[in-house]
């Protein structure tokens, strides 16, 4: 824009053969004040030309008056610049903030607007390093027979609850409600932690920032994420994070410290933040070679020897639940696990029930988990849930090695009876948890699966206890997430042998060869039976949800809501999308629209169901470019 008010008679437009210009013996005003090369041209030199400014060629005492008239404006702009670094400086403090503060305006004196209000106390970082250094023994990583030699004993971390943590939990009644709505929502279905322990307030003797922090993740999973919130930028979810790297970077080696790790864990992945769901887990399962889980081998005796059955039920419950996260994760990816298979002498967990009153003479004798016991009646479940777990990776470990060779142009024999064992085994342990489901007493007065609306609901049992107050049994809820990553790992087994080209059997094509393998009999038999299969198990997922729409009315049920039961919902739902694509049958669109409807509802409780949405979506706007191009 200064171009334009460029004056006529600027030097640039004389011509070549004119006089040379007259010059001043000394600068002008401006350019020495600007400490600008000046080219003295009389009356204006070519910058003051150039920039439409008087230029003035004064005497040396006027010039040494007007360069000491402009010193308040030189600190009024220092004074200015000076605010907007201690802006900037409060900023990068604040940078690793869940919420980003947009980047300062560069310092200029041409940018007059007053600077945005800087708050009195800055929120504190994400992490910061902790003023007291761990002093746990690196023998125990570097040389653990050289530890167990020592017996060197593991110190209490030196680590001081957060302030934001404290401000939290110390409000009001804060800590009792938070263990009700734990123990009465995801307990419900995901019962690790020992609810007669902390009844008795055995927890509480061991109080301190392990302690704390599994409040805090108690409070995490519990409390559903308001509206318009992000989930990674849930203030919840800072503290818990930032608790959890305070304690790893003090040494805090504890069962209440893993236990709070599951949860915020738990959180991550029904909230669908990745990839930290997917590392979380993987800490999880390193955290549990290090303290020896289930048993005691390996941990150097980091967790002490158990004194009560409950505490050792407890141990046994958290391994089950890493190992069921850790194979969970994996469904989507058909990635390896962190978590290796349990030894031949791991044993299943027992009654529920029996776990939750601490009482063991209720408890079945231990089952070994090397007998799948799918048609074995009354298991509770969380043991159900395990058993799902364990066919689920002898599913993901079969299909990894099929895919392992298809990748590497390798042909592998085709395993007809392997395949359908392993589907008779999840289809028989699905008619198993259906049974039980219909068989027991409704959790609401529209019971689902019900076959008879005669049921009574049973009483619950009385308790003194008024910390944790007695909540109604709901073995409904409690039996879907079983039920539903049952049918999710059907769907991942008939999906990949839908095709007889997907079943390896001979030599596979050479690369750039468009013909593919020849398939026998019986295997395009099996094809077309994986095939309905995949049709009937979608469609009976689509049963599974308008039965869960109407659980979710109540907002009891709502809480025990697991996110375990969303991968169904959307396998079924990307299943009847294709089947809707390829025929587009009326009725294969209204299961569609079904199980879309019900995964939105559960979005209310679990923000993942909606990235499962948003994948739909672009699978339909992919699908309309590539018709409308084919129009063409």
């Amino acid at each position: 824009m200064a171009c334009l008010f460029i004056p006529a008679g600027n030097g640039s437009d004389q011509s070549p053969f004119a006089p040379p210009p007259s010059k001043a013996q000394q600068a002008c005003v401006s350019c020495r004040k600007q400490k600008r090369k000046c080219d003295k041209i009389l009356p204006a030199c070519g910058l003051c030309a150039r920039m439409a400014r008087p230029c003035d060629y004064t005497t040396a005492d006027a010039i040494t008056s007007q360069l000491q008239q402009p010193a308040q404006a030189s600190s009024e702009e220092l004074a200015t610049l000076q605010a907007r670094l201690s802006e900037l400086e409060n900023r990068l403090n604040t940078a690793s903030q869940p919420q980003p503060s947009p980047p300062p305006p560069p310092p200029s004196h041409l940018d007059p607007e007053p600077l945005p209000p800087i708050p009195a106390k800055p929120p504190s970082p994400f992490w910061s390093p902790s003023s007291h250094p761990s002093k746990f023994p690196t023998s125990l990583f570097l040389d653990l027979d050289a530890f167990n030699w020592s017996t060197t004993p593991i110190p209490a971390p030196n680590i001081s609850i957060p302030s934001d943590v404290l401000d939290i939990l110390s409000r009001g009644t804060t800590v009792q409600d938070t263990a009700t709505e734990f123990f009465q929502g995801t307990h419900a279905w995901f019962p690790f932690i020992s609810k007669k322990r902390m009844e008795l307030g055995l927890s509480l003797w061991e109080a301190g920032p392990e302690l704390a922090f599994l409040f805090l993740g108690m409070k995490l999973v519990s409390t559903p994420v308001n509206n318009g919130v992000e989930p990674i930028m849930n203030p919840l979810y800072a503290s818990a994070r930032r608790f959890w790297a305070l304690l790893e970077q003090g040494g805090s080696v504890s069962l209440q410290f893993l236990q709070g790790m599951v949860l915020v864990t738990v959180y991550e992945l029904g909230h669908g933040i990745y990839p930290a769901a997917w590392i979380s887990v993987g800490i999880l399962a390193r955290w549990v070679e290090v303290l020896g889980l289930p048993g005691f081998r390996g941990g150097g005796g980091i967790l002490g020897s158990v004194t009560t059955w409950t505490e050792s039920e407890e141990r046994r419950r958290l391994w089950w639940a890493i190992y069921i996260l850790d194979r969970f994760i994996c469904l989507g990816n058909k990635k390896r696990f962190c978590l290796p298979e349990p030894e031949d002498s791991f044993v299943l967990p027992v009654d529920d029930k029996a776990f939750d009153e601490g009482n063991p003479t209720l408890s079945h004798s231990h089952l070994p988990f090397s007998n799948p016991h799918i048609t074995t009646p009354n298991l509770s479940p969380f043991t159900r849930l395990v058993q799902s777990a364990l066919l689920l990776s002898r599913t993901l470990s079969h299909l990894r090695t099929v895919i392992h060779a298809n990748v590497n142009n390798r042909p592998i024999p085709f395993s007809h009876a392997f395949v359908s064992s392993l589907t008779n085994d999840l289809v028989t342990f699905t008619h198993t948890i259906q049974s039980e489901i219909s068989s027991s007493p409704p959790s609401n007065p529209s019971p689902p699966w019900g076959e008879s609306s005669s049921t009574t609901l049973s009483t619950p049992s009385s308790s003194t206890s008024t910390f944790i107050p007695p909540s109604p049994p709901s073995p409904t809820i409690s039996l879907l997430p079983s039920l539903s990553l049952t049918l999710s790992t059907l769907i991942l087994l008939f999906d990949t042998y839908c095709t007889p080209e997907n079943q390896h059997l001979g030599p596979s094509p050479m690369p750039g060869s468009e013909a593919p393998p020849l398939q026998s009999q019986e295997h395009v038999q099996f094809a077309r039976q994986s095939m309905q299969g995949l049709r009937e198990t979608s469609l009976k997922i689509r049963e599974v949800s308008l039965e869960l729409l109407d659980l979710l009315v109540l907002p009891s049920q709502e809480r025990k809501l697991s996110p375990l039961c969303l991968d169904s919902l959307y396998a079924s739902m990307a299943t009847l999308h294709w089947l809707w694509k390829e025929g587009g049958a009326q009725d294969i669109r209204e299961a569609l629209e079904d199980v879309r409807r019900c995964i939105s509802r559960t979005s209310m409780r679990w923000r993942v169901a909606r990235e499962y949405l948003e994948i739909i979506k672009r699978q339909d706007v992919s699908f309309a470019m590539a018709f409308r191009a084919g129009g063409k």
